[in-house]
């Protein structure tokens, strides 16, 4: 579909031109009515034209926060709040979604800012309209980075915007932002970045991290580690919280942590699963939601790709504020339009936006100005944001400018506020307050309002000293030690943690000695660790202006191995290749794929063992283990049915692998085919799909493509009945969609299903009765545009028959490697002829592959331009075979 921006106003005469199928005159008559009244206009319009459009529905009311508010701790201030919502969630969408479970149709539901995500059709959104609970109903907006203006690569220390704010100052009194975590949502942090890496809360200090609950990859474009393809968010990152400890001083509160996601900008539904995430951040597969790891502030260098209010951010940023969460965002750069230009979600009464000024203190021209909605001041301050300096992908540093810029130095200000005043932890009021009441004023009423306050700089120019002097700070002390083995030799990047009231954190430099230069008088216990050493810790009470010694010393912990074997555990049994680590990720070790052997070696204890296999489709097993002992870990195949050796009953495919599925074919007669990861999301069913994308494709082009099945028996199916998932967006009736079956292996063809116009998401039935004795059967899916723009068929969780149950498939497992005059060969192809399973090496010129055959067989191995080999083994069933291969 056609995404447009969140708009309040279009033609009337759009709405009067929908008409629902079905329906009689007077009902249709009060679906009209209630469309009219809820309802886009830009949605209505976009239905009329195309049959059905992607829709949100919003709901009345709103969360009951007030336990969140009348809880004194963070923690239970962002337990309370995430229970509210999700509470609030279920019982205000509780209508909607019983019609649409009625309906078969495919939704998300968001619980941070109750809505609901639907492809719908006029007679679906007439039902949902209907409905005294739904609020409105609109259409998907549009969001992007405020993108900033790129300039030259230079070099120099403390940057002007950090010594313009007083920043430094600030660091003089040993406020470094200790003890803080700040987040965003932007378009991901490189996490390697020297000026970036010790501060991420994920890295463990010694070699290893941990990313459950410090980096949601809401894109799924990271691999599970962070990582930013933009660099929009390395930069705005490095602006907070970077320093390389190299005199590359680019944040404002260098002390500390930082949490990310990579929401920015896809979508709407990207963009409030983010919201959510950072009120409740979870581990890597998006479980065990944790709010206690929530941030204390959350910059947010976004907006709405228009100046038009869009309310779908308000109900996360209340949810934040409840959680005790600080919100900060970026203006926007559209100043050059005049006043009135600051966009949702910065123009919301409830966040601190953030205008732009350069290095004489003067206003960016592009700095958005208020006033915001009902008249209110926006921006509510101005921090520096012309020729910034910071941290770009890949270890460098480069200069941007904009509105983007600025938000981080707010960011940073806030963190060292927070450090050196614990109590102001949760309290945005009083942070907002001391903000506004320490910038420095600066007198321009173009836009409206006062010398003091206005639309243009809001309070005035960030000033962080005024801020930390502003606020309530406490008494201080200070701690520092050194850190040594046994014998003496000093230990580097040892964890040191004071825990009191509040935590303040440290690491060991290379001499061993660490140092926490502000450290609220209190009493603490301190905690000394290292993996591979005895943890130590001790009582210590830190005085007012004293600086307290803790030094320690740590002991060697004894070691032992653990042994075990890793097989398939869902019917195959084979040995699997895997990596076996402590749940820490400090020691790894690879089996012996031939065996699943493997034996690792810990400190003496037990352990939780994460074992995860080397082949796809399995699901990763934690082990508990003792040094000294032996384990046997059968890893199961899970529900994708993906993993070697594995399928459906008689056919069954879902896509998950995002590549042509081992088996299938692809033929194209045009300029684009069928394809297996798209930018749009899986409307046909879960997780990965098959999709032919005519919309990609410039107008005229051709579109005519096959995607072709494997052979199967369709005689051993249970019922003879193909059914898939599929969502059809067509245009103007152009497009060809149907499938035809094949009973002699692809040598002629039988049309059995087709459709014309829009299909919306829904599961198809095919009787396949009439071919129910076959058994040599292919199916195919078509799709033709016939030259004209016919947008898209989605495909997914194709089965035949009515037992979706993956289960085993006859054959062997194959490994080895391939070589040539005694080097390693990348890139060359294994194949098994009579099946057409292969299988590619990699750069050290191994390989594997499941072969769908037993007894003796020949397998192939090929490089152009290296040479060929072949040979002939015998493939057990359930078993490994081992095949080397020299090319000559």
């Amino acid at each position: 579909m056609t995404r447009r921006r969140w708009r309040t106003a279009l033609a009337g005469a759009t709405a009067g031109a929908l008409a629902l199928a079905g329906a009689s005159p007077a009902f249709a008559e009060d679906a009209t009515a209630q469309l009219d009244e809820k309802a886009d206009p830009a949605l209505i319009a976009e239905i009329d034209a195309e049959g059905e459009a992607e829709a949100w529905i919003r709901f009345q009311g709103g969360p009951d926060f007030s336990d969140a508010f009348d809880a004194d701790a963070k923690t239970d201030k962002g337990t309370a709040a995430v229970e509210a919502a999700q509470a609030f969630a279920t019982s205000s969408q509780a209508e909607a979604t019983a019609v649409l479970e009625e309906a078969g149709a495919a939704y998300e539901s968001y619980w941070a800012s109750s809505s609901i995500r639907v492809t719908a059709d006029a007679d679906l959104l007439a039902e949902l309209a209907a409905l005294d609970s739904v609020a409105g109903i609109d259409a998907p907006g549009e969001y992007a980075a405020v993108e900033p203006v790129e300039e030259a690569i230079g070099v120099q220390a403390a940057e002007w915007g950090l010594t313009g704010i007083g920043a430094d100052d600030v660091w003089d009194m040993g406020i470094d932002g200790n003890g803080v975590v700040i987040a965003s949502i932007d378009s991901g942090v490189d996490y390697t970045h020297p000026a970036l890496v010790d501060q991420y809360r994920g890295n463990n200090h010694d070699g290893t991290f941990t990313h459950d609950y410090n980096f949601f990859d809401v894109q799924g474009t990271c691999g599970g580690v962070p990582c930013d393809t933009d660099g929009h968010g390395t930069h705005t990152m490095g602006t907070m919280v970077g320093d390389d400890g190299q005199g590359n001083q680019i944040g404002v509160a260098p002390g500390a942590q930082w949490i990310s996601v990579n929401g920015c900008c896809p979508s709407r539904e990207g963009l409030i699963a983010a919201g959510q995430w950072i009120a409740a951040p979870t581990d890597l597969a998006g479980n065990n939601a944790d709010p206690s790891k929530a941030p204390d502030i959350v910059n947010n260098s976004w907006g709405a790709s228009s100046t038009i209010y869009d309310p779908y951010y308000e109900a996360v940023v209340a949810l934040w504020h409840a959680a005790g969460i600080i919100p900060v965002f970026s203006a926007g750069n559209s100043g050059s339009y005049g006043c009135e230009s600051t966009n949702s979600p910065s123009t919301y009464s409830d966040v601190i936006a953030v205008g732009a000024y350069d290095s004489t203190g003067l206003i960016s021209p592009q700095s958005s100005k208020g006033p915001g909605v009902d008249g209110q001041n926006k921006p509510d301050i101005a921090a520096p944001g012309l020729g910034i300096r910071s941290a770009v992908p890949g270890g460098g540093y480069g200069y941007r400018s904009g509105t983007s810029m600025a938000a981080p130095h707010v960011s940073g200000t806030i963190a060292l506020m927070i450090s050196a005043a614990p109590s102001l932890a949760g309290d945005y009021q009083a942070v907002y307050d001391i903000l506004a009441g320490s910038a420095v004023d600066v007198d321009d009423t173009s836009c409206g309002g006062t010398a003091e306050v206005n639309n243009v700089y809001g309070h005035g120019r960030l000033d962080a000293f005024a801020a930390f002097t502003a606020s309530p700070v406490v008494d201080f002390g200070a701690a520092e030690g050194t850190v040594t083995d046994s014998l003496g030799a000093p230990l580097e990047d040892v964890k040191v943690a004071f825990t009191g009231d509040v935590t303040r954190t440290a690491v060991t430099a290379a001499d061993g000695t660490y140092a926490i230069p502000a450290l609220p008088a209190d009493d603490y216990v301190v905690t000394i660790e290292k993996f591979w050493y005895a943890t130590q810790t001790y009582a210590v009470t830190v005085p007012v202006g004293v600086t307290t010694t803790v030094d320690s010393t740590l002991a060697t912990r004894p070691t032992g191995t653990i042994t075990g074997t890793v097989t398939d555990g869902s019917g195959q049994g084979w040995p699997l290749a895997a990596s076996v680590s402590n749940a820490g990720g400090q020691v790894s070790v690879e089996t012996d794929p031939a065996t699943g052997q493997f034996s690792i070696t810990l400190p003496v204890d037990q352990w939780d063992l994460v074992v995860e296999a080397a082949y796809p489709g399995y699901s990763t097993q934690t082990v508990t283990a003792s040094t000294g002992g032996s384990v046997p870990v059968a890893l199961t195949a899970d529900s994708t049915c993906t993993a070697p050796g594995y399928g459906y009953a008689t056919l069954g495919e879902n896509f998950e692998t995002g590549a042509l599925p081992e088996g299938w074919t692809v033929v194209n007669r045009g300029e684009g085919g069928w394809a297996f990861q798209s930018v749009r999301a899986n409307s046909a069913g879960t997780g990965g799909f098959a999709i032919g994308d005519g919309a990609a494709l410039p107008g005229g082009a051709l579109l005519d493509t096959d995607l072709i099945s494997p052979v199967f028996d369709l005689s051993s199916a249970d019922s003879a009945q193909l059914t898939f998932g599929a969502w059809i967006a067509s245009f103007l009736n152009s497009g060809t969609h149907d499938v035809s079956i094949s009973t002699d292996g692809g040598a002629t063809w039988e049309p059995i299903w087709d459709h014309t116009g829009t299909l919306s998401a829904q599961t198809v039935t095919v009787d396949l009765s009439a071919w129910a004795a076959s058994t040599e059967t292919r199916l195919k899916f078509h799709f033709g545009n016939n030259n004209q723009r016919a947008f898209w068929w989605q495909l997914d969780d194709v089965l035949v028959g009515t037992a979706g149950t993956c289960a085993p498939v006859d054959g062997g497992l194959v490994l080895g490697e391939v070589t040539a005059a005694g080097a390693a060969v990348e890139g060359a192809t294994v194949l098994h002829a009579p099946s057409g399973y292969n299988s590619a090496t990699g750069a050290d010129g191994s390989y594997w592959m499941f072969v769908p055959a037993t007894g003796a067989t020949t397998l192939e191995a090929a490089k152009t331009g290296t040479g060929t080999d072949s040979g002939q083994f015998t493939l057990v069933n359930g078993a490994v075979t081992i095949a080397d291969f020299t090319l000559t």
